[in-house]
């Protein structure tokens, strides 16, 4: 499962680095992306952005704006200690989880993507089949 950040892409073009974010190109790189997860069969979608860098991955509280140069994330509430990129993506991830969760599954099913469009379902070691391209070529049989 792939998550993102659904940002705004047209109002960021339009503040004082719009040259480099168009130059960026990350709205293409969000539509290559997409269309990779639907071609490799891997579940992908968008979140909502607001306070993904403010809020706690562990107890969920906001810990207030953050400057650029603050690298480590420090939650006054539950003590959680990480670095601030890491943090926004466990709440990217989690709010991927719940977007899941609120279009119709739950539970263990949603954790492990189990009847999700565009995600594949695999057996267990157990029930795994061996794969016929480690044996070599199989050799057709032709009658004479």
């Amino acid at each position: 499962m792939i998550f993102a950040e659904d940002l705004n892409l047209k109002a960021m073009s339009r503040g004082m680095l719009c040259k480099h974010t168009l130059d960026a190109a990350f709205g293409q790189f969000l539509n290559i992306l997409k269309f990779v997860c639907w071609k490799k069969d891997v579940f992908f979608a968008k979140v909502n952005p607001n306070g993904t860098s403010q809020t706690c991955p562990m107890c969920l509280e906001e810990t207030g704006k953050k400057d650029l140069s603050q690298r480590i994330h420090y939650c006054q509430f539950c003590g959680y200690k990480t670095d601030r990129d890491h943090a926004a993506a466990e709440v990217i991830r989690q709010r991927g989880i719940e977007l899941i969760s609120t279009q119709g599954l739950c539970g263990m099913e949603t954790a492990c993507a189990v009847g999700l469009p565009g995600a594949r379902e695999t057996s267990s070691r157990s029930e795994a089949k061996p794969d016929s391209r480690k044996g070599g070529r199989k050799t057709r049989n032709t009658q004479l």
